[in-house]
């Protein structure tokens, strides 16, 4: 509908009302750095994602730091003689949620006072949507009017499985929603006791739920995240897939078929086995510092595990236990997959061989890559899947996304859309038709989810 010009008796010049220009946040809310990309569905010339930025790296430290009288978000340099420092949030809310210690072995320190590990893990993200926000704000220059944000946050494949994890990590995105919504941005530093006050208005209890088609568009698996730019690359065939994403606290293992074949288009995407462990490239950093007699001085070491593994046969020998656990994820994954499979002949058939994609700091990493090549049922050594780079994705400074930096920002990239991107088929013989593009913009200018 066009708006008339208040003065209409005096001319009948129609005014166009402006189009809502969407934009979606992707946000991997990681264990030890998080990762934001957004889609820019109207920008000139097609849709752009783009990498945010914070100080010139596309990490974003999730730890929270705990002065005397602030929480600080995103900051990697402050030393623990400068404040009380929470890393693995996300994890320790997990493990608070669920009663399983299995999902994070780090010190138990005790949290700040009146606060949860969740209620941490949301004012992160609220501040993960306001640093989304105001990478938009920066990259349009300013100009905000008519722009609609929505978000989708990752969420391990093992946790969307887990009906207990999944609903506490739907309520974590929505709640930090609500907080964006209801209070505006939050920059690096908050007072405690505003913290405090604004948790006490936004309480979890007062976030209402949400219907089952929903859930997809506020948080969605980070394996299926991961698998977007995979489903929509013409250089990646249909067929059986794993997919190791080796992070700095965690690994998460994920099996799935892209069904399709030659002659008709991808259809759809099922998931088989997933597994999360807490261990990851914090692991590694530990073992060789071990071995250096470095103590846990493990940043010293980020960046320089392949010249050290390269020269040290200690640090190699000090790897295979960490190289062990990460290759459990991956194993269990796979016995999960079989008991699924086992009754379904063509199922066994297809995996038989598959490929594997290996993500995360890990995947820069060829000794941890090659460990994992290792097929958990024949024992052969498997063909590692290589993805060329999008051509619609770019940094916040318009440099090119590196080879390097692809496997770090693709579970955010894969979020940045919208959840009917990807078909899901939930078991072998259930494969839905893909939406068409008309499709796929409807969802987009359907009534704004996130304004309830």
């Amino acid at each position: 509908m066009k708006k008339l010009r208040w003065d209409f008796w005096k001319s009948r010049t129609q005014i166009p009302v402006r189009t809502k220009r969407r934009v979606h946040l992707g946000i991997d809310y990681g264990t030890s750095a998080s990762k934001i990309v957004f889609r820019d569905y109207g920008a000139p010339g097609g849709e752009v994602a783009v990498v945010v930025l914070r100080y010139g790296s596309f990490r974003i430290p999730s730890r929270v730091c705990v002065t005397a009288s602030e929480l600080v978000f995103g900051d990697k340099w402050k030393e623990r003689e400068d404040c009380d420092i929470f890393e693995s949030v996300k994890m320790q809310a997990a493990a608070a949620v669920s009663g399983k210690s299995s999902y994070y072995f780090g010190p138990v320190k005790k949290l700040p006072d009146g606060f949860t590990s969740v209620d941490l893990a949301v004012l992160t993200v609220w501040f993960l949507i306001s640093e989304g926000h105001r990478a938009v704000a920066a990259y349009l220059r300013g100009d905000m009017e008519g722009v609609a944000i929505g978000m989708t946050m990752g969420v391990p494949m093992a946790f969307f499985k887990d009906q207990k994890l999944r609903s506490s990590f739907l309520m974590i995105a929505r709640r930090a929603w609500s907080l964006y919504r209801e209070e505006g941005l939050v920059g690096p530093t908050l007072a405690i006791d505003q913290a405090l006050r604004i948790l006490q208005r936004h309480p979890s209890a007062a976030v209402p739920a949400t219907p089952e088609y929903e859930v997809r568009d506020w948080i969605r698996s980070e394996g299926e995240a991961a698998m977007w730019w995979p489903f929509q690359s013409p250089a990646i065939a249909a067929g059986s897939y794993a997919k190791v994403d080796i992070g700095a606290g965690t690994t998460h293992s994920s099996l799935y078929r892209i069904f399709g074949n030659n002659r008709t288009p991808k259809a759809g995407i099922a998931f088989f086995g997933a597994v999360t462990v807490p261990v990851g490239m914090d692991a590694v950093d530990s073992a060789i510092a071990g071995c250096q007699g470095l103590g846990g001085d493990c940043l010293a070491l980020r960046g320089l595990e392949n010249s050290i593994l390269q020269s040290d046969a200690r640090a190699r020998r000090a790897l295979i236990p960490v190289q062990e656990q990460i290759y459990e994820a991956y194993h269990k994954a796979w016995i999960e997959t079989y008991h699924k499979i086992n009754k379904y002949v063509a199922e066994l058939t297809a995996w038989k061989d598959h490929r594997i994609f290996v993500i995360g700091g890990g995947s820069l990493i060829p000794a941890l890559v090659e460990s994992c090549r290792l097929h958990p049922g024949r024992g052969v050594v498997l063909d590692l899947a290589v993805l060329e780079q999008p051509a619609d994705l770019v940094r916040a400074d318009n440099k090119k996304v590196t080879i390097g930096e692809l496997p770090f920002v693709t579970v955010a990239y894969g979020l940045s859309n919208i959840g009917l991107s990807v078909p899901e088929a939930l078991t072998p013989g259930e494969v839905p038709p893909m939406p068409d593009r008309n499709e796929r913009r409807n969802r987009l200018d359907r009534e704004d989810i996130y304004a309830k």
